[in-house]
């Protein structure tokens, strides 16, 4: 299945205001109240993720935190679904399960998948974050999937898949699944949180699963990146989380 690079474009509003203790981010960068994030996609991209979306807890207690996703504008066919502790079906809208989130702590477990199924259109999802001791106090964020054209989007040849890496967080490894038949020159770069380059894995013209030992790996955050022919296509955030 092709993949495209999703061109992430973030615009800040101020329409709604953050659940006490809790703060949104995303890819490290601190979100507005309100705000909308665009994930931008062919059509025909298959599955299209938002794993760079975080939550933190600045109250000085331990709070348990669900989540509540509301597909605001929806196209027939397509198919939404979300992770919160737990990955959930697509008919599931809140979390069954809370996330223990220690007073200044982050977590990392919200994933959010969409599938365009080859539709054109834009749908517009609204994720609530609430500690379920104060229901009515949440940290929103909408998030359009935008599949509406397939202008801007680059397919490289033979560039076929490359799944994100599992399990996530890892502890003493995590893997990759891909398909890069036809695309020579391929590397996989993992780099830590200040951006510097500590692993290159090579996997060439060939197709297969790659297992990465994180034994070694300090704790935190961590970006690995699809690199064919001298050019970064995509990244990804791996977490690295020793038990």
């Amino acid at each position: 299945m092709k993949k495209a690079i999703l061109n992430l474009v973030v615009t800040f509003i101020a329409t709604q205001g953050f659940a006490q203790g809790l703060e949104l981010y995303f890819e490290g960068v601190l979100l507005s109240p309100g705000a909308e994030i665009t994930l931008a996609g062919h059509p025909d991209s298959g599955m299209m993720v938002l794993d760079t979306l975080d939550v933190k807890n600045i109250s000085s207690s331990t709070l348990e935190v669900k989540c509540i996703r509301t597909i605001l504008e929806n196209i027939d066919s397509t198919v939404n679904s979300f992770c919160w502790g737990v990955c959930y079906p697509p008919a599931t809208d809140t979390s069954v399960l809370s996330v223990t989130i220690p007073s200044q702590g982050m977590s990392y477990e919200f994933v959010g998948d969409h599938n365009p199924s080859g539709k054109v259109g834009v749908v517009k999802v609204k994720y609530a974050f609430y500690d379920i001791h104060t229901p009515q106090s949440q940290s929103i964020v909408v998030v359009n999937y935008d599949h509406s054209q397939a202008d801007g989007v680059t397919d490289l040849p033979g560039m076929k898949f490359i799944s994100g890496a599992y399990p996530n967080p890892a502890d003493n490894f995590t893997s990759l699944d891909y398909d890069l038949t036809g695309s020579p020159n391929s590397q996989i770069l993992i780099f830590n949180f200040l951006g510097k380059l500590i692993e290159k894995l090579e996997v060439g013209n060939s197709t297969g699963t790659i297992t990465i030992n994180t034994s070694l790996f300090n704790e935190g955050i961590y970006f690995y990146s699809l690199k064919v022919n001298n050019q970064i296509i995509k990244t990804r955030k791996l977490v690295i989380s020793h038990r």
